[in-house]
């Protein structure tokens, strides 16, 4: 959606490892919105939209794979890697669904690969598949999302091999409107805070 008159933009870039294995444990990254949040004078921001774009600087053009495994000679194997918005720091990303209080969205990528055992010899011929999954939705259009807090980018990373010792990035755009907070507004962030 495009850009209302009084919406900002905001852009952060994060930064994780992924571990020899292929694998990141759940890390947070913070937004700050300190510039617009504060609950004393009644400011915060309402969340309309969230873009997450996952990069790796030292691969050409510094994209992200599109397979996410080392073929090397794997029979089957499945990726995952998981980017989400929330207020509530969780501890562990298994608890992190789009019902989890204070989750504003979730993506997911998946890599699947399967080798053809029967006709070729293994590791030689395979077939693929790649998913984006968003859950939730990354348009929160036209009310927004309160939040009166920073704002956390959690991100995991499981058996993402062809990435094994590598520094990724995950570059997040964020539309938002400044807004007076109410007690009205306060009363329904703490209402969507609670477990259903």
């Amino acid at each position: 959606m495009a850009k209302g008159s009084s919406d900002v933009i905001l852009r952060d870039r994060l930064q994780f490892e992924i571990d020899t294995n292929g694998d990141t444990e759940l890390v947070y990254g913070r937004i700050d919105l300190s510039d617009y949040c504060n609950i004393v004078e009644n400011r915060g921001l309402a969340i309309k939209e969230i873009r997450f774009q996952p990069r790796v600087p030292s691969f050409v053009l510094g994209d992200f794979p599109q397979w996410m495994l080392d073929l090397g000679t794997t029979l089957a194997a499945s990726a995952n890697l998981k980017m989400f918005a929330t207020t509530t720091a969780y501890e562990n990303v298994s608890d992190v669904g789009i019902a989890s209080p204070n989750v504003l969205c979730v993506l997911n990528r998946q890599n699947t690969v399967l080798a053809d055992t029967l006709t070729t010899p293994a590791g030689l011929q395979f077939a693929q598949a790649t998913e984006w999954n968003w859950f939730g939705t990354p348009d929160l259009h036209p009310e927004g999302y309160d939040v009166v807090t920073d704002l956390l980018i959690g991100i995991s990373a499981n058996n993402c091999t062809r990435m094994s010792d590598v520094t990724v990035e995950l570059d997040v755009m964020i539309i938002a409107e400044p807004k007076k907070i109410t007690q009205k507004d306060l009363t329904q962030m703490l209402t969507q805070a609670q477990d259903l």
